[in-house]
């Protein structure tokens, strides 16, 4: 038995969303784009397996539509639009296929992502590289893509932002003992992520500015 499609209605309460009636019974709303993609129309037959079709292409186009959003926001990870499928209730194969075009399309690119994560963290919050490789990795991105990014910091203006906040840090606390800025100064850098031999280097500096600023004691 041949079906026919008798009506297409655009919803009145979701933008680009259209009702489509086959034989006078609605059998299902479909994005615009969809609607584009079937070439719908009234009067065009509609078999049960296009039917099918055409409701796999509308399910996969809301997890398509999801990610999008997602990503409308802020840069995302792979793995964190993968877990916000996950979490949303999406199918894990049309959330793999969806992930594919946004790369394809250059909307999702770990690569990219670690790079401009490691220039921003570093230069306005003042992370080093410990701390930047473990936020990358929280955030799924592959060890490849996190030494490529950090591969890019210079040693020497690390190791000048490492002295620059030590410095903040240090006027706050140069009244205290040397063995208490010591320990607060230390742990501060390595919280910063910055590596135990950098952080063993500018406290000897500091140690000596405080011997001689207090006059060895």
């Amino acid at each position: 038995m041949t079906n026919y499609i008798t009506r297409i209605e655009k919803c009145s309460k979701q933008a680009k969303r259209y009702r489509i009636f086959v034989d006078g019974t609605e059998v299902c709303s479909v994005h615009e784009d969809v609607l584009v993609k079937f070439h719908l129309y009234k009067g065009m037959e509609m078999e049960p397996s296009q039917l099918e079709e055409l409701l796999q292409a509308e399910e996969y186009n809301k997890v398509k539509q999801a990610v999008m959003r997602y990503l409308s926001y802020k840069p995302r990870t792979v793995y964190e639009v993968k877990q916000h499928l996950k979490e949303k209730g999406y199918e894990a194969a049309l959330g793999e296929q969806a992930i594919k075009e946004m790369e394809a399309q250059g909307f999702l690119d770990d690569r990219q992502y670690a790079k401009s994560w490691v220039a921003e963290r570093h230069r306005h919050k003042g992370y080093g590289t410990l701390r930047l490789r473990q936020e990358l990795t929280k955030k799924g991105v592959a060890s490849s893509h996190i030494d490529e990014a950090l591969a890019e910091m210079d040693e020497e203006e690390q190791r000048q932002l490492a002295m620059k906040i030590a410095e903040r840090r240090y006027l706050r606390i140069c009244g205290e003992p040397w063995p208490t800025i010591e320990r607060r100064l230390g742990q501060y850098l390595l919280r910063q992520g910055y590596p135990v031999s950098l952080v063993y280097e500018i406290l000897r500096e500091f140690r000596d500015r405080d011997e001689a600023e207090k006059g060895n004691g």
